[in-house]
């Protein structure tokens, strides 16, 4: 058994979505909320319910963040690479977030408490060749 990473999910169903390069939310969703600009998109991670009011290039729905108690010291090494280890064995597919002070993930609606047991420490359920742990 690994050691307890102490994972929080929250109970929030996520949307992803992509935007052109000028866009910017206005005003910012209420809630947990990340907004990434980059030279070519912007990223907005919101609640999918204040996601509604906006039209999006691209989204992806059914996301939940999985948030480590912080804070987490700027020198920590291998923190993230043993999350990404951990999820990689169970065959869940996830994304990263970082704060000043928390380090969040978003995995799958459906992978959710998976991924909170194996970031507890758990041993994942053997998967079906060729697929993802549901």
């Amino acid at each position: 058994m690994s050691a307890d990473l102490r994972p929080e999910l929250d109970p929030t169903h996520l949307a992803v979505s992509r935007w052109p390069k000028d866009w910017r939310p206005e005003p910012l969703p209420e809630g947990f909320c990340a907004v990434l600009v980059d030279i070519d998109e912007v990223t907005l991670v919101c609640s999918e319910e204040q996601l509604a009011p906006y039209e999006p290039t691209e989204v992806e729905v059914g996301w939940r963040r999985i948030t480590f108690a912080g804070p987490l010291p700027w020198e920590q090494v291998g923190f993230l690479a043993d999350i990404a280890g951990r999820l990689a064995n169970a065959q869940i597919p996830f994304t990263s977030l970082s704060g000043f002070t928390t380090d969040h993930v978003l995995v799958r609606a459906a992978q959710a408490d998976l991924a909170v047991s194996v970031l507890r420490g758990e041993e994942p359920p053997e998967p079906r060749p060729g697929t993802t742990n549901p």
